[in-house]
């Protein structure tokens, strides 16, 4: 008996770590269309009513329990009342029988530095959700032949998060805490604690290309530092008015696990419509591929300003 529970107090364990990175490191698609997802004063890239949404099927070939997640969320920029509002929701599969559920609202308040500087405060509330379901777990099927009954957990957590975002022409850079006061795992049914920085550039080629390298960092308790580095590239030369086309590269590396994972995306938009697939490779420690599909609408509104006009800048992004 007492080896059962070992080996499934180790096999917990041993996963969180790669959980953990699940958690913590954004994908590439995210940092560019989706920062309210990580830092809540990233809401307000553009003055429409912005919809994201994003599907991601980890570590195939993993078998059961490999994970899986969705995330929805919903922004918009008020130019006279300088704030961006939003709200996000995301379901997440980690491991067999591990599930977190996460609503959140956000909101953003932006300062005109100059003409040509602006900075946002973000601000994010609601609540978590983490349960396990030992039924789906096929290594408690030995524990309960032996006697040892483990009951499904629940556990609702309270999930704040905070941040800041600096911008001006041609570049942007900010920093947020998500997950505030929270120090568990997947083990514990508690997020846990993560911290983010980075900073990305816009580059204009001639009219119709423009490029966007980005470096971020994240921290997430004891066992994750991902340094992430990535370019994407934009192209609108086409016939066919509000047709855009992107692509993109990164490479992001557990620092604790040595685990690097590189991703190619691809992606277009077409008047208020966008969609995307990423392919993720993973090397060394999770050596997992993964698939992500985005789908976002971008319905424009009456002001149709985004939070850098007010800054003098012109990004749709």
């Amino acid at each position: 008996m007492k080896r059962i529970i070992t080996a499934i107090s180790a096999a917990l364990l041993s996963v969180s770590p790669l959980f953990a990175q699940h958690e913590v490191a954004p994908s590439l698609t995210s940092q560019v269309f989706s920062r309210i997802n990580f830092n809540p004063a990233g809401i307000g890239n553009s003055g429409d009513l912005n919809i994201f949404s994003q599907s991601r099927m980890q570590w195939i070939g993993f078998g059961d329990g490999a994970p899986k997640s969705t995330v929805l969320n919903v922004h918009y920029f008020h130019e006279n009342w300088k704030s961006g509002f939003g709200g996000t929701f995301t379901y997440d599969q980690i491991g067999l029988g591990n599930r977190s559920l996460t609503a959140k609202i956000a909101y953003c308040y932006n300062l005109d530095l100059s003409e040509t500087m602006l900075l946002s405060f973000g601000l994010s509330g609601g609540v978590s959700q983490f349960s396990k379901d030992y039924s789906e777990d096929k290594m408690t099927q030995e524990a309960s032949s032996a006697g040892i009954v483990l009951e499904n957990e629940s556990k609702l957590n309270p999930d704040i998060d905070l941040g800041v975002e600096f911008s001006m022409p041609y570049i942007m850079a900010g920093v947020s805490i998500v997950h505030i006061g929270q120090t568990g795992d997947v083990t514990t049914l508690q997020p846990t604690m993560s911290y983010y920085g980075y900073v990305r550039g816009t580059i204009p080629f001639k009219d119709d290309w423009q490029f966007s390298p980005s470096l971020l960092y994240a921290h997430s308790g004891k066992s994750t530092d991902v340094i992430d580095l990535g370019c994407m590239a934009f192209y609108s030369g086409f016939s066919m008015n509000d047709l855009m086309l992107w692509g993109g590269l990164n490479f992001n590396l557990n620092i604790f696990t040595n685990a690097p994972q590189t991703a190619l995306m691809i992606g277009g938009e077409w008047k208020v419509v966008r969609l995307g697939y990423a392919y993720e490779m993973g090397f060394g420690v999770g050596n997992y591929n993964t698939h992500e599909l985005v789908l976002g609408f971008r319905i424009p509104t009456s002001s149709g300003k985004s939070k850098y006009n007010s800054a003098a800048k012109k990004k749709k992004r």
